[in-house]
Protein backbone atom coordinates (compact mmCIF):
# COMPACT_ATOMS: atom_id res chain seq x y z
CA UNK A 1 0.00 0.00 0.00
CA UNK A 2 0.89 3.32 -0.88
CA UNK A 3 1.69 6.37 1.60
CA UNK A 4 -1.29 9.03 1.38
CA UNK A 5 0.66 11.86 -0.03
CA UNK A 6 -2.42 13.87 -0.61
CA UNK A 7 -1.10 14.39 -4.62
CA UNK A 8 -4.69 14.02 -6.03
CA UNK A 9 -6.24 16.50 -3.84
CA UNK A 10 -3.45 19.51 -4.52
CA UNK A 11 -3.76 18.85 -8.20
CA UNK A 12 -7.97 19.35 -7.91
CA UNK A 13 -7.26 22.42 -5.56
CA UNK A 14 -4.21 23.72 -8.17
CA UNK A 15 -6.91 23.56 -10.59
CA UNK A 16 -9.68 25.36 -9.15
CA UNK A 17 -7.24 28.05 -7.62
CA UNK A 18 -6.38 28.93 -11.34
CA UNK A 19 -10.22 28.43 -12.68
CA UNK A 20 -10.88 31.07 -9.82
CA UNK A 21 -8.09 33.39 -10.27
CA UNK A 22 -8.67 33.53 -14.35
CA UNK A 23 -12.35 34.05 -13.91
CA UNK A 24 -12.18 36.56 -11.38
CA UNK A 25 -8.90 37.74 -10.98
CA UNK A 26 -9.92 40.51 -13.86
CA UNK A 27 -12.63 41.63 -11.71
CA UNK A 28 -10.91 42.25 -8.61
CA UNK A 29 -8.24 43.99 -10.15
CA UNK A 30 -10.97 46.55 -12.13
CA UNK A 31 -12.42 47.09 -8.53
CA UNK A 32 -9.22 48.13 -7.24
CA UNK A 33 -7.03 49.15 -9.55
CA UNK A 34 -4.82 51.50 -7.24
CA UNK A 35 -3.69 48.05 -5.10
CA UNK A 36 -0.52 46.99 -7.15
CA UNK A 37 0.27 44.69 -4.87
CA UNK A 38 -3.10 43.01 -5.01
CA UNK A 39 -2.67 42.64 -8.95
CA UNK A 40 0.62 41.66 -8.21
CA UNK A 41 -0.47 38.61 -5.78
CA UNK A 42 -2.84 37.23 -8.03
CA UNK A 43 -0.40 37.30 -10.89
CA UNK A 44 1.67 35.24 -8.60
CA UNK A 45 -0.66 33.13 -7.35
CA UNK A 46 -2.35 32.37 -11.31
CA UNK A 47 1.46 31.08 -12.17
CA UNK A 48 2.15 29.33 -8.73
CA UNK A 49 -1.43 27.72 -8.59
CA UNK A 50 0.12 26.58 -12.75
CA UNK A 51 3.27 25.51 -11.97
CA UNK A 52 2.28 23.18 -8.44
CA UNK A 53 -0.44 21.56 -10.94
CA UNK A 54 2.31 21.00 -13.75
CA UNK A 55 4.55 19.51 -11.45
CA UNK A 56 2.47 17.56 -9.33
CA UNK A 57 0.46 15.42 -12.37
CA UNK A 58 3.54 13.49 -13.59
CA UNK A 59 3.94 12.61 -9.93
CA UNK A 60 1.02 11.19 -8.97
CA UNK A 61 0.17 7.70 -8.45
CA UNK A 62 -2.55 6.09 -10.21
CA UNK A 63 -4.15 3.11 -7.96
CA UNK A 64 -5.83 0.01 -8.58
Amino acid sequence: MAARTGVPTLIVVARRMCDLITRYGFIITELYPSNTALAAALAAANSACAALHDELVPIREVGD
